[in-house]
């Protein structure tokens, strides 16, 4: 389904999974000086949005959209746009030590965190609105992940997902589902994992938000 910014003056809304994160707040600040309502769902609160929803610390995935979901459906939250803005990065080669427990947080950070975006627009996304997932780049290209193993599997299973959700059935064709496929983001978090990498040729938290919305004509 093509996605429409039409809305017969109402103010849209804009729910950021992930929202008080470095790219998330980003994404939600972009948002809301553009006019539009937000909501962010994440561990911590973020004090600019409109709407901040707190993913209960502990729970299974599962129970935790649940809980979600249900908080949406009470305070009658209709997003027009849901972005997922969650996810991390983490080196080591499958012969590494560390290895599984790598994976185990890749996974959490990026593919379930994009399943369960996609199980929140499922059930409360706007009809004919728009779903975002985070994809990556160096691991769409083809090129060399040996050394980032768990996080390539994670993005790989995400760039999947899209597929899958854009399928007709997938979101009961509702809704627009596009993969976005950026670079390294420039967040504290990616900092503090590659300290000497060079920061300058990353991409601004700022910048990615506003091309995901120059991109779907949203303002």
């Amino acid at each position: 389904k093509a996605f429409s910014t039409d809305s017969d003056g109402e103010k849209r809304l804009c729910l950021v999974y992930g929202g008080a994160g470095g790219l998330g707040s980003g994404i939600v600040d972009t948002f809301s000086q553009a006019g539009w309502q937000t909501a962010s769902v994440d561990l911590i609160r973020n004090q600019t949005a409109d709407h901040s929803l707190l993913i209960p610390s502990g729970d299974a995935w599962g129970v935790a959209s649940k809980k979600i979901s249900d908080q949406l459906k009470e305070m009658k939250i209709i997003p027009d746009v849901i972005v997922n803005a969650a996810g991390g990065w983490g080196g080591g080669s499958i012969g590494d030590e560390k290895i599984f427990e790598t994976v185990d947080v890749m996974l959490s950070q990026n593919l379930l965190s994009a399943f369960a975006s996609g199980y929140l627009a499922s059930n409360h996304l706007a009809q004919n609105g728009l779903l975002v997932l985070v994809g990556a780049a160096a691991v769409a290209s083809g090129g060399s992940s040996s050394g980032m193993a768990g996080y390539a599997a994670a993005k790989a299973g995400v760039h999947n997902l899209v597929s899958t959700l854009a399928e007709e059935e997938g979101l009961g064709g509702k809704a627009t589902v596009i993969g976005i496929m950026p670079n390294v983001i420039d967040t504290p978090g990616n900092r503090q994992a590659m300290p000497n990498a060079d920061h300058d040729k990353w991409t601004k938290p700022s910048v990615f938000a506003k091309a995901k919305t120059a991109n779907f004509t949203l303002f």
